[in-house]
């Protein structure tokens, strides 16, 4: 892949089109110079200053949602007038769901979902339809603020004589990255997932973590369960049991796996042949292109 981008459009609707690199224009839309805010996720820090402190402490940081500007020059195309083009291209984008800016470039394909904050503003010279040509400015906003990539899976299954085994966890990006597990147990039975700090660093709190692992509540024949680990999203989803958490007593995943972890083996442990456990491992990236170290 070039480390020149391409910019595609993908719509709810099913439509697409592409807006910047090559093919772009065909359907009758191309972006503008001086487009704004896709390039990299905007962070704001916290800091708090007491009344009679010298300086200030740092708290933290916090990721905002992403404001993109794309500014599109409107034409028609062998096949679609000025006036179904830019109808075409209006139906692409909707105030309550998710439209993707699709980029392609050498670090691979990321998606940002973003959805119209605004009206967008049309600037015709006069009469459209007389120029052929119409200039659109497009206010957009992520609220997940991440250039997603497609996610990594790996599996393990279990088997008479082999109940224990191993996956394979990888973190290129520059995010932490919260994985989801789905166990599929056909004959039920019970699953140790593991559950890392990471930390290499002795003197590191969560330094006695770096071997935990989560003993997930046994499952019953024909139960599949899916856990997912990010911290805003419920834990534990089966499709038997609506009240999993509670079997689970509470117990949750604590640890993300941290950015540019290579790839590593992890241990599984099954308490009954026929269990698939499928790790998912989200690429969610701050940049549009870029990150990898």
């Amino acid at each position: 892949m070039s480390d020149l981008l391409l910019f595609e459009i993908e719509a709810p609707n099913g439509a697409r089109a592409v807006i910047h690199g090559p093919g772009s224009g065909a359907q009758g839309i191309e972006l503008d110079e001086d487009p704004e805010g896709y390039w990299e996720t905007p962070t704001t820090t916290i800091w708090t200053e007491g009344a009679r402190q010298e300086g200030g402490t740092y708290n933290g940081f916090r990721h905002n949602m992403q404001d993109v500007i794309l500014p599109v020059h409107i034409s028609p195309t062998d096949d679609m007038s000025w006036q179904q083009v830019k109808s075409h291209w209006s139906a692409m984008w909707e105030f309550d769901r998710i439209t993707y800016l699709v980029a392609t470039s050498s670090s691979g394909i990321r998606r940002l979902g973003l959805q119209k904050v605004e009206t967008p503003k049309f600037n015709p010279r006069n009469d459209p339809g007389r120029n052929r040509y119409g200039h659109m400015v497009m206010t957009l906003r992520a609220g997940w603020p991440f250039w997603v990539e497609k996610d990594e899976v790996d599996v393990f299954q279990s088997k008479v004589g082999a109940l224990k085994g191993h996956v394979t966890l990888a973190n290129p990006t520059n995010r932490p990255m919260y994985v989801k597990w789905v166990v599929d147990a056909p004959q039920g039975g019970q699953v140790t997932l593991p559950d890392f700090s990471w930390i290499t660093d002795p003197e590191h709190e969560d330094y006695i973590w770096r071997g935990r692992v989560v003993d997930v509540p046994t499952l019953v024949p024909g139960e599949k369960l899916v856990i997912r680990t990010y911290p805003d999203e419920e834990t534990y989803e089966s499709n038997i049991n609506p009240l999993f958490w509670a079997r689970a007593n509470s117990k949750e995943f604590e640890f993300a796996v941290p950015p540019h972890t290579l790839p590593i083996e992890v241990p599984i442990e099954c308490t009954a042949p026929n269990m698939t456990v499928a790790v998912y491992q989200p690429r969610h990236w701050t940049m549009v292109m870029g990150g990898e170290e």
